[in-house]
């Protein structure tokens, strides 16, 4: 809807912008128009219709009309009261002056053909047609008239039958050359929409190209940030599993080498103790963060081992069930699409002890010739998805942003399907076809930097 409100309100400036730089031709050839009008009536039909100041007084209120509406022309400042001012204005005292000249038989009635036409080129289709109605209604009062004998046709039968058939044609001469006129215009503009539209068409490819290419510097941005991040991780897991991990170690041994050298009786056997447990506790956080930044076994024996590993863990932590359905745990895909499943079931999970409170998760893992396909289901709450289409609650964070952008940098599809109440799908698709060169860098400079 606030669309279509936008397209109206910008054509309603361009068409104000168009009517004022007009304005000043527009008040001429109305004046010219009333002026020949008043000229008829007063030098063929001043002794057989209404007394002068009448004809003085309409076309009087002609001019002063249009003079208003080319102030509002030149000011921007037409609405739809003016334009049905405007319409009522320039068609009733043409109407007026025709009943007066013969009704139905006057020589001005042509004039309403040019009020038409220039209602459509000035204003456009819509007002066009309403300027089409009103003279519709005219016509029709005018042939009532006529009928009731309201009309003043036989107060003209003095004009000779030659001399009106000759207004009327210079009338219609008048009108075929002011026609022309309009035509030619008409060309012109349509030649210049048309050049515009061609201009416009042209730039929207330009910008088109232009985005393609700026999401495709993106995308490979995206990709380099989330390799040096794979990397980093990997990088600083085994940092904590090997230095860090090891150095621990050898505390909790030398302290359990101490705890066995002092007297049984000794008060420094508690102290020690309770030391060598708490390296303890900090060795196992060690290889538990080590595991969720960068676990060893998605390196050295795949995602669906990963996957088996991630599960258990998720379920010993969480108390949340997982069925867990993978292909032959000897499965291997490209080490980039494998950190990438691996990484969309961690967040997807993550979201589910969050968020979902839920109580059964389902995973599926398939692996075809072409494709990698990974869907998560839960049972949970659920969250609207028509209020944001393809979009998670706001508290769920930037985890589903960085799962679709995972997604979409290898040129896979991702989808959220939930409903309040009714759980949430996760799924996503990959082509085993997607590029994976600058991941293979960037897991061969790892290895020097590690080595």
């Amino acid at each position: 809807m606030w669309s279509r409100v936008a397209q109206i309100a910008l054509r309603g400036q361009i068409q104000h912008r168009r009517i004022r730089g007009t304005a000043v031709e527009i008040l001429a050839v109305r004046l010219i128009e009333g002026a020949i009008c008043w000229l008829v009536l007063y030098w063929f039909f001043r002794d057989v219709t209404v007394p002068h100041w009448a004809v003085d007084l309409n076309f009087a209120a002609y001019a002063l009309a249009n003079v208003i509406l080319f102030v509002a022309h030149r000011r921007q400042a037409l609405t739809p009261g003016l334009v049905w001012l405007d319409i009522i204005a320039n068609m009733l005292p043409i109407a007026t002056a025709a009943q007066w000249s013969g009704g139905i038989y006057s020589p001005l009635l042509p004039v309403f053909v040019m009020k038409v036409g220039s209602y459509g080129l000035i204003y456009g289709a819509d007002i066009g047609v309403q300027s089409v109605a009103a003279l519709c209604a005219i016509a029709m009062a005018l042939a009532a008239a006529e009928r009731l004998g309201l009309g003043p046709a036989q107060t003209v039968e003095p004009i000779a039958l030659l001399m009106r058939m000759r207004l009327t044609l210079a009338f219609s001469g008048f009108i075929w050359a002011v026609a022309c006129g309009l035509g030619v215009r008409t060309f012109r503009i349509l030649q210049d929409r048309e050049t515009r539209l061609a201009e416009a068409v042209g730039e929207k490819d330009r910008l088109y190209q232009e985005s393609l290419r700026h999401q495709e510097d993106l995308r490979r941005l995206s990709r380099k940030m989330m390799e040096v991040s794979e990397q980093t991780m990997r990088q600083l897991a085994r940092e904590l599993h090997d230095d860090l991990g090891q150095a621990l170690t050898a505390v909790k041994i030398d302290l359990g080498f101490v705890d066995r050298e002092l007297p049984a009786d000794s008060p420094l056997r508690a102290p020690v103790r309770e030391a060598r447990d708490q390296i303890g506790t900090v060795l196992q956080s060690v290889r538990n963060l080590s595991q969720l930044l960068r676990p060893a076994v998605l390196d050295d024996l795949g995602v669906v081992a990963a996957m088996q590993s991630y599960v258990t863990s998720f379920s010993e932590r969480t108390r949340i069930p997982v069925e867990l359905e993978t292909p032959p745990p000897e499965t291997r895909l490209p080490q980039p699409l494998e950190v990438t499943l691996y990484r969309v079931l961690q967040e997807a999970l993550t979201n589910v002890a969050r968020h979902a409170r839920a109580q059964h998760v389902r995973v599926r893992l398939q692996v075809t010739v072409d494709v990698v396909r990974l869907q998560i289901t839960d049972d949970g709450c659920g969250f609207d998805t028509a209020i944001a289409p393809q979009s998670p609650p706001q508290d769920h964070g930037m985890g589903v942003i960085g799962m679709r952008e995972r997604v979409a940098t290898y040129g896979g599809r991702f989808a959220i399907a939930s409903q309040p109440g009714a759980g949430t799908r996760v799924e996503l698709a990959i082509a085993l076809t997607a590029p994976i060169e600058a991941a293979e860098e960037a897991d061969a400079e790892d290895s020097r930097l590690v080595g």
